[in-house]
């Protein structure tokens, strides 16, 4: 009897022992399953939806960079093809100015606000295309008239020196000084050179300082020359 029970107490443990493994196994069984259908619609699969979303952006970033890179390329295009020009004198604003490089000088003048009431534009030619680094100096009228000042009293010396038939040693040019009594190519350089180094004669007779030429040849040409 006692042999009896000792063996069914043995079959109880084997069945709550078989009992127990085939719980934790469908236990076991299931847990798997879920983990694999949650990793079939979360993790394993991208969505398509984010694909897209995330190639959208990428290909955003780089048109951005692209944009930025053209634009740097457009500025230094831009920088590129601009000159800079300085204009004076009688417009209203002189200044250092910025322009397109086909620019023309009338473009200066009138960025430069214009010109002056007292400008002389007679000899600028406000269709010359400008340069990079240019100076333009638009005059005043009355500079204009000291110019043709300055060359009437020229031309008043000249004839003055006609009248009077005699050199000018301290004007006159190597063939003009030919022309006087025995001096020719050699000592009329000499003349040139003493007045370039030493300044205008003070006196006809300090033309004997010049080389080559003495007491003798002074007497001869003292009635041809003047200063």
């Amino acid at each position: 009897m006692q042999e009896f029970l000792k063996n069914k107490k043995k079959i109880g443990i084997f069945v709550i022992l078989g009992i127990i493994v085939i719980a934790v196994g469908i236990i076991y069984i299931k847990s798997g399953f879920r983990e694999l259908k949650k990793n079939d619609t979360e993790s394993i699969f991208v969505d398509e939806t984010d694909a897209a979303s995330s190639l959208t952006n990428k290909n955003s970033k780089e048109t951005k960079d692209n944009n930025k890179v053209d634009s740097k390329e457009i500025n230094t295009q831009v920088k590129d093809k601009s000159i800079v020009v300085e204009i004076k004198g009688e417009v209203k604003k002189p200044d250092v100015y910025t322009l397109d490089e086909n620019s023309i000088i009338k473009d200066l003048i009138e960025i430069a606000g214009g010109l002056t009431e007292n400008a002389d534009v007679s000899n600028i030619n406000r269709a010359k295309k400008l340069q990079s680094h240019e100076l333009v100096y638009i005059a005043n009228k009355s500079e204009k008239d000291i110019e043709v000042k300055a060359t009437n009293s020229s031309i008043d010396m000249t004839n003055k020196e006609s009248v009077s038939g005699k050199v000018n040693i301290n004007s006159a040019t190597l063939e003009d000084l030919k022309t006087l009594n025995g001096i020719g190519d050699s000592k009329a350089k000499s003349i040139i050179e003493y007045r370039e180094k030493n300044g205008n004669f003070k006196s006809i007779e300090d033309i004997k300082n010049v080389t080559g030429i003495g007491e003798k040849m002074y007497e001869k040409i003292k009635e041809q020359i003047e200063i």
